[in-house]
C-alpha cells in the first residue's frame, strides 16, 4: 500500500459521514469508501468497517511500515470493544482510538506450523504487493493474435499453443483445451471466433449460465473495443431477460452469418436458438462451437442440468447439414479435466481417435490451505464467523446446502456484516446478477460503488467470473467431492497474487457429502423400461431413424411431465455416450412445392412448438433392443460414472487428512491417459497447506513455495495437411525455391507473393528475412487467414507436418541446419532466398539451381 493509500483511508474516517463512492479508488481502500458511505442506510455494519480498515492496518505493516489509523469515537462507528472484537489493538487518545492490526491465521499444530501460517496470511493480505504474485512466461505473440486482439504477446507457451490450434482448426475437427486460470482462455477462443468471421459467420460460446454470459459479454466488450470502439454496444449474450427486440434481431444475424459471436447458456441453445443457428451450420456460417468450463458437461450434465449433454444432439445435428469443408470446429476448454470428464466429451463432441488435446495443466499457486475439524456445529460456526471477519477480503464463503447458505447469511449479518450478498438456486437471474455486480463492483456499463464484501454461496456461485482480486475463500463444509473443492478454491487469487483457501469441517459433513455424492442414476432395469417406452411409442423415419417423444413415462409410473421428459433426456444422453444411439434434433419440415406462405408459416409453427418434446434417435448397435446387451453396455458406464465420483469424493477426504501435501493429490487426480496411450500430467504447485507447514516456512523463506510449478510447454496439435498451393510446379518434392536476383527484385515481389501464401492456406512463416513489421503485413492484407511466425525455432525445429514458408535475407548465404533436416525429411516448404544462396550439399553451386525452382516473378502469376 502507498503512502497515498494511507493517507486517504485516514482522510476518510476522519470525514466520516461525509463520505461519498469513489469508483476511481482501487482494492481495500475503494471498498472502506463504499462501506463508510453506506452506514447511514444500514447497508454497512460495523464489522465491515472494522475487517476492511484492520485489511488496511495489515497491509501497510506487511510492508514494514508502523503507524495507527486514527479514528473518530463517534456514534456510527466502532466502538473500542468492536475494534478489539474484530482483530484490532487499540489505544484511546481522548475522543479518537488509535487503531493496529493484530496478525491471525487459522490455529494449527505447533509453533513453527503457526508462524507458517501466519506468513502466508500475511502474502494474501499483501496481493499484488506480494513477493509471490505469478509471472508468467510470455511469448511474442503471431500476427494474427495482435490482429484480433491488440496484444503484443501471449500469456505463456500454453497460451500460444491453444491459440494457434485453435485459429489453425480445420472444419468439423474437436479439440480440448486443458489451460491453466489465468492464462487467458477467453483470448484464445476469441482470436479464433473473431478471426473466423473475417471472412463471414457466427461462433456460439456455451456457458454455465446467465450471469457468466453476461459477465462474459462484458469481457468480449473489453477485450475487442481495444480494436473495434464499436464492440462496446453490440450484443453477444443471448439470454431470457433479454428484450424481445434483441432477441430477434441476434437469432436473424446468426441466420445470416453477420453475428461474429453470441454467448449463451446450454438450455438456450438447445432451445432458443436452436432454428438460427441450425440454419448458419445449413449456410456453411456455424465456424465454431466453444464449451466454456467445460469439465461441467460430465460433473453437471449427469444429473440436475442435462442440457449440458443435450448439446451433443443439436452439435451432431449442425455437423450433419453443414455443406461439404464447412463443418463447425470445437473447442472444449476448462482449466482443470479429469479422466472421466475428457472420456465424456470425446463420446459426445468427438471421438477417441479425431479428438485432438493441447494439455498446459498446472495447478494453482496462489492459494495456501487451511483445513480445520471441530468436534460440533458451535464450535465450527465460532471458527467460521472469526475467519470470515479476520481474512482478507474480497471473499467467498460456500455451503453446499441452500438452507445453509441463507442461514450464513443471517449469522454473518447477526454478527455486524451488513455487506453480505447470498446465491445459491433459489436466487433468480436478477438477484445473481446483483450480487455480482455489488461485490465486483461492475456492470456490462461500467463502474459501480461496491455493495458487498462477501458472497456466501453455493457450487453454481463463481464458475468462471473474472473478479480477478479475491482474497480468501472459505467452506464451512465439506465438498462432494475434491473436483468441486478445488474449482471453489479457485475463484481466489485470479489476478495470480497470494490467497487463502479455509475449511471449517464437523463428522457430519462427511454424511452430507457422501450423500451428496451419490449421483441419481437410472438403474440398468429401470433404464431399460424407460427406453422400451419411448421407443415402442415412436415413429419411424428412415433406415435407422426414429422420432421419439421425450414426454413418454413407462407404465404405471405417474410422476409429473416434466421429471418424466429429464428421465427420458439424462437416459438418451447416457445411451448416446455408449454409443448405442446417436442423438439428433427433429428435423424441420421442408416447404411444398406450390405451397402458400400462410400454410407453410402454420406448419413449420407447429412444428417448432412440439418440437421440444420431441428428439431424433438413430440406432448404432445393431443389438440396441436386446436386453441382455443393452443391460450390460448401460451398467458398464453407469458404474464408471459411479466410481468416477466415488473416487472423487475419496480424494477430498485424503485431503482432510492432512496425509500428504495437497498438491499430490490434486495433481494426481488432474493428470489423465492421452489418446495415444502415454499420461498428460498436471503440473505440482504449492505455497502452504498443512502438511508442508508442519516443516515450519519453506526453505527459502516466507516469499517462496513449497513446490514451484513447472510451466507447461504442451506439443503443437497436428492438424491434418493441406494442399501446398503451388504442388503443380514440384509434383516430385516437396520443396520448391522461390529466388530473386536483386534487393529490387526482392522489394517489389516478396510481399504479393508471401500474402498470395497466406490466402492459399498457408500459415507458417519463418526465416530470417521475415520481420515483425512484414508479417504484420501480411496479416493485414490477408484477414481472416492466420499468420503464425516462428519464434524461437519452435516450428523449424519442430515435425510439423504443415507447409512452412522461410524467407532469407540478403546476408544469407547458407542454410541453417535445422533447415537442411527439413529438406532430408521431405517435409512440405517453400524457400524464398537470393539465387547465390548455396546448396550444402555442393559448395560453391546456388541451391535453385539444383533444386525445383521458380523466380519470384513468375510465382505471383502461378497460384491457383
Amino acid at each position: 500500500m502507498s503512502d497515498d493509500t494511507w493517507v486517504s483511508a485516514q482522510h476518510l474516517l476522519n470525514q466520516w459521514p461525509e463520505v461519498k463512492p469513489d469508483v476511481l479508488a482501487k482494492g481495500v481502500l475503494r471498498r472502506l469508501a463504499d462501506a463508510l458511505a453506506g452506514i447511514d442506510n444500514g447497508n454497512t455494519g460495523w464489522l465491515d468497517i472494522v475487517s476492511l480498515t484492520r485489511q488496511l492496518l495489515l497491509h501497510h505493516q506487511a510492508l514494514g511500515r508502523a503507524g495507527r489509523f486514527s479514528v473518530p469515537l463517534r456514534e456510527g462507528l466502532p466502538t473500542v470493544d468492536q475494534w478489539r472484537a474484530g482483530g484490532c489493538d487499540v489505544v484511546v487518545d481522548g475522543s479518537r482510538a488509535l487503531v493496529r492490526g493484530q496478525e491471525w491465521a487459522p490455529v494449527e499444530g505447533d509453533k513453527p506450523a503457526h508462524e507458517a501460517g501466519l506468513a502466508q496470511v500475511r502474502e494474501a493480505v499483501l496481493g499484488e504487493d506480494s513477493g509471490l504474485a505469478r509471472v508468467l512466461q510470455a511469448e511474442p505473440a503471431d500476427p494474427f493474435w495482435t490482429d484480433i486482439l491488440g496484444y503484443e504477446h501471449y500469456f505463456s507457451k500454453g497460451q500460444r499453443q491453444a491459440a494457434r490450434a485453435v485459429a489453425l482448426m480445420p472444419p468439423g475437427e474437436t479439440l480440448l483445451v486443458c489451460l491453466p486460470t489465468g492464462h487467458g482462455k477467453t483470448p484464445v477462443a476469441l482470436a479464433g471466433a473473431m478471426l473466423a468471421h473475417r471472412r463471414s459467420g457466427v461462433s456460439v460460446m456455451v456457458v454455465p449460465t446467465v450471469v457468466l454470459a453476461i459477465d462474459m459479454e462484458r469481457r468480449v466488450r473489453e477485450l475487442l473495443s481495444k480494436r473495434d470502439p464499436g464492440a462496446q454496444h453490440k450484443r453477444y449474450a443471448y439470454f431470457g431477460e433479454l428484450g424481445e427486440a434483441d432477441k430477434e434481431q441476434m437469432r436473424s444475424d446468426i441466420s445470416a452469418g453477420r453475428q461474429a459471436l453470441v454467448i449463451a447458456s446450454p438450455e438456450a441453445v438447445v432451445a432458443g436458438l436452436s432454428k438460427a443457428l441450425r440454419d448458419a451450420a445449413q449456410d456453411g456460417h456455424l465456424n465454431f462451437v466453444i464449451l466454456d468450463e467445460a469439465h461441467l458437461v460430465e460433473q453437471w450434465g449427469n444429473e440436475f442440468r442435462s442440457g449440458f449433454q443435450s448439446l451433443a444432439a443439436p452439435h451432431r445435428s449442425w455437423r450433419e447439414v453443414a455443406p461439404h469443408g464447412h463443418a463447425p470446429r470445437t473447442v472444449a476448454m476448462s482449466a482443470t479435466l479429469t479422466e472421466q470428464q475428457v472420456t465424456t466429451l470425446r463420446d459426445l463432441f468427438g471421438s477417441r481417435e479425431g479428438t485432438h488435446v493441447v494439455w498446459s495443466s498446472e495447478l494453482r499457486s496462489e492459494p495456501a490451505y487451511f483445513l480445520d475439524a471441530f468436534d460440533s456445529d458451535e464450535a465450527r460456526s465460532q471458527a467460521v464467523l472469526r475467519a470470515v471477519a479476520r481474512l482478507p477480503k474480497p471473499m467467498v464463503l460456500y455451503a453446499t446446502q441452500k438452507k445453509h447458505a441463507t442461514e450464513w447469511a443471517h449469522a454473518l449479518r447477526a454478527a455486524g456484516m451488513q455487506r453480505v450478498a447470498v446465491v445459491h438456486g433459489d436466487i433468480n437471474d436478477a438477484g445473481r446478477r446483483r450480487a455480482l455486480e455489488g461485490w465486483s463492483g461492475r456492470t456490462s456499463h461500467g463502474a459501480v460503488a461496491t455493495e458487498y464484501d462477501v458472497v456466501v454461496g453455493t457450487s453454481a456461485f463463481g464458475l468462471g467470473v473474472d473478479l480477478d482480486d479475491v482474497r480468501s475463500v472459505v467452506h464451512a463444509c465439506v465438498p462432494e467431492t475434491v473436483d468441486r473443492y478445488y474449482q471453489e478454491v479457485g475463484r481466489g487469487g485470479r489476478d495470480g497474487s497470494p490467497s487463502l483457501a479455509y475449511l471449517a469441517s464437523t463428522p457430519g459433513d462427511q454424511a452430507t457429502a457422501q450423500s451428496l455424492n451419490e449421483q441419481k442414476i437410472l438403474m440398468a432395469d429401470t433404464a431399460w423400461g424407460r427406453w422400451r417406452a419411448m421407443f415402442t411409442k415412436g415413429h419411424h423415419l428412415h433406415a435407422n431413424r426414429y422420432l421419439l417423444d421425450l414426454t413418454v413415462r413407462p407404465p404405471r409410473m405417474p410422476v409429473g411431465y416434466a421429471t418424466h421428459k429429464d428421465w427420458n433426456i439424462r437416459l438418451l444422453n447416457m445411451m448416446d455416450r455408449i454409443g448405442l444411439i446417436r442423438v439428433f434434433p427433429p428435423t424441420p419440415p421442408m416447404r411444398e412445392p406450390g405451397e402458400d406462405a400462410p400454410a407453410w408459416q402454420a406448419r413449420i409453427t407447429a412444428f417448432y412448438e412440439i418440437a421440444r418434446d420431441r428428439i431424433e434417435i438413430e440406432l448404432v448397435e445393431g443389438q440396441t433392443n436386446n436386453p441382455e446387451y443393452f443391460r450390460v453396455a448401460y451398467e458398464r458406464i453407469r458404474s464408471s460414472v459411479k466410481e468416477a465420483q466415488r473416487n472423487s469424493l475419496r480424494a477430498m477426504l485424503t485431503v482432510l487428512r492432512h496425509e500428504r501435501c495437497i498438491a499430490d493429490t490434486l495433481a494426481e487426480y488432474y493428470s489423465i491417459t492421452g489418446s495415444n496411450g502415454g499420461r498428460h500430467y498436471t503440473m505440482a504447485a504449492c505455497r502452504g497447506c498443512p502438511a508442508c507447514r508442519r516443516q515450519g516456512l519453506p526453505r527459502e523463506g516466507v516469499a517462496s513455495h513449497y513446490r514451484r510449478p513447472l510451466s507447461p510447454d504442451p506439443a503443437a496439435v497436428e492438424w491434418p495437411p493441406r494442399d501446398s498451393p503451388l504442388a503443380h510446379l514440384h509434383p516430385q518434392t516437396s520443396h520448391l525455391s522461390i529466388y530473386w536476383h536483386d534487393p529490387a527484385e526482392r522489394k517489389e515481389n516478396l510481399l504479393p507473393v508471401l500474402v498470395k501464401l497466406a490466402r492459399s492456406g498457408v500459415c507458417h512463416f519463418a526465416g530470417p528475412g521475415l520481420d515483425a513489421e512484414l508479417a504484420r503485413q501480411i496479416q493485414e492484407q490477408a484477414p481472416g487467414h492466420p499468420v503464425v511466425v516462428d519464434h524461437g525455432s519452435s516450428l523449424m525445429g519442430s515435425d510439423t507436418r504443415a507447409t512452412v514458408v522461410w524467407v532469407a535475407d540478403e546476408a544469407t548465404s547458407l542454410l541453417p541446419e535445422e533447415l537442411r533436416y527439413r529438406l532430408e525429411d521431405g517435409d512440405p516448404l517453400y524457400l524464398l532466398l537470393p539465387w547465390q544462396v548455396q546448396d550444402p550439399t555442393r559448395p560453391g553451386v546456388p541451391f535453385v539451381t539444383t533444386h525445383p525452382s521458380l523466380n519470384i516473378q513468375h510465382a505471383r502469376s502461378e497460384f491457383r
